[in-house]
């Protein structure tokens, strides 16, 4: 879903065995425009450990830890600073073939995001306060294409 906002994501897992396997997911991006007036960038990095159930290991539910920063000023008034949290996700592997396969998957759990406000005066950032914010809720979600490569 990423990919959408011209996010693009990556992700590694290694199967430790048939049921259980260690995950890393990464996204980065880094835009402006308006004659750098408006700008969006984040990089985030999000370890999970995931159970997988069933006779065929499709379904699974883990633990995920998200941790990363942002820069986004869409008006006036931008914030840049640091996100980090957590929670419980699931989802299901549909196999296409041996090698390729569709993985849906939600995470639900609190994300808190520390920043500072600013505006750009002149060509120069100026800082307008500090701002702190928590969510509950859900904290991912996607559609994964996997390709199995052992």
């Amino acid at each position: 879903m990423r990919w959408a906002t011209l996010t693009p994501d990556l992700g590694l897992e290694w199967r430790i065995c048939p049921s259980c396997g260690i995950a890393v997911n990464g996204s980065w991006t880094s835009w402006t425009w308006n004659d750098k007036d408006r700008r969006y960038a984040l990089w985030e990095v999000a370890p999970e450990v995931r159970y997988y159930m069933g006779e065929k290991k499709y379904w699974y539910v883990g633990a995920m830890f998200k941790a990363g920063q942002f820069n986004n000023k869409l008006s006036e008034t931008g914030k840049q600073g640091d996100l980090m949290g957590g929670g419980i996700t699931a989802g299901y592997q549909l196999r296409l073939n041996k090698t390729l396969a569709i993985d849906f998957n939600l995470g639900l759990g609190y994300l808190n995001a520390d920043y500072e406000k600013y505006e750009v005066i002149d060509g120069v950032r100026v800082r307008r306060g500090t701002g702190t914010q928590d969510w509950w809720g859900p904290i991912n979600a996607g559609v994964t294409l996997v390709w199995k490569l052992f």
